[in-house]
């Protein structure tokens, strides 16, 4: 499981967090919360995989809040932070998994679309979205709700195609 999903886990939180420590680290929780709470995943509500990454998204959010309030001084000025590192490979992978994200959302209508983008990019709660936008809540969680199945759709179209052997 861990080999399948760790580069789309890591390449989400780089997403969110845009720092190669802090996205190891919150993959990296939320892998071992995933393992933790094994016993409570019920695969008849659907995979694991979507599961483990709305793990990464909260944790990558908590991590952003955390670095955020850390770098903010008591005036509200933000410090500059100091460049990673480079990991050519680890960047490539990122970014090929970024782009297979990018084509995937740029496919959904564009009012779903910027309600994916605000919820898992942005880390507004439905209620904030909603309001963001002008719109019911009802109307935001429905748009969240048809753009992840399309989403799930896709990665499931894309998952089944590498595993059937090339004819």
């Amino acid at each position: 499981f861990y080999d399948r999903h760790s580069s789309v886990a890591f390449a989400l939180a780089m997403r969110i967090l845009n720092d190669r420590g802090l996205a190891a680290d919150a993959s990296q929780e939320a892998f071992l919360g995933f393992w933790r709470h094994r016993a409570s995943y019920k695969p008849a509500l659907g995979a694991g995989r979507p599961w483990l990454l709305g793990m990464v998204r909260h944790r990558a959010i908590d991590a952003w809040r955390r670095e955020r309030n850390r770098r903010t001084d008591p005036s509200g000025a933000q410090l500059s932070g100091q460049p990673a590192p480079d990991d050519t490979e680890s960047e490539t992978i990122a970014a090929e998994e970024q782009r297979s994200i990018r084509t995937k959302l740029a496919q959904l209508p564009a009012e779903q679309r910027r309600v994916i983008e605000l919820a898992y990019f942005g880390g507004l709660t439905h209620t904030e979205i909603a309001r963001q936008l002008g719109m019911p809540l009802g109307t935001a969680k429905g748009r969240m709700r048809l753009a992840l199945q399309k989403l799930r759709a896709t990665m499931d179209d894309d998952a089944t195609s590498e595993r059937q052997p090339p004819t």
